[in-house]
């Protein structure tokens, strides 16, 4: 694969969160298993924890350098990021910051509905969608997209 410059290549665990821009790798050993044990109480996915949750990935995320002022468009090969774009987006392939927002607040509005349909995976798909509307809050990312890995070319 070719690097594309001005693209934000991310991978999300449930151990690390994974990012690279422009070249730069970073790799934070807190994922979405750090933020979800620094969130919620008693397993809860309740709009207190939703708010600590976002607190705790702000902090997270304030402690990458990244430019703010650059629109990024990123890419993912995330399994957890198909999931999310099957439980909010229609399977779509990308998104954009607008139908994050929308689907964001629909998830805010029917949250047992969707804890309730991610029941197999726990919560991690939704815990990866909240860490997504926040990168694109905090590092001006304008679109995600799906990138399918080619197991061929390696």
């Amino acid at each position: 694969m070719t690097d594309l410059n001005g693209v934000l290549k991310f991978s999300f665990g449930l151990d690390q969160l994974s990012f690279e821009m422009d070249g730069q790798h970073i790799q934070l050993d807190q994922g979405l298993s750090f933020i979800q044990s620094n969130s919620m109480r008693y397993g809860l996915l309740d709009e207190l924890a939703i708010e600590s949750m976002i607190y705790v990935i702000e902090e997270l995320l304030e402690s990458v350098q990244m430019k703010y002022a650059q629109p990024k468009t990123a890419v993912t090969s995330d399994g957890l990021f198909q999931r999310v774009l099957v439980l909010f987006f229609l399977d779509q392939q990308q998104i954009d910051r607008v139908q994050l927002e929308s689907a964001f607040n629909t998830f805010v509005e029917s949250r047992e509905y969707y804890v309730s349909q991610v029941a197999d995976d726990s919560l991690s798909s939704l815990i990866y969608f909240i860490v997504l509307r926040e990168m694109m809050h905090h590092w001006n990312v304008v679109e995600i997209q799906f990138e399918q890995l080619d197991f061929e070319s390696h």
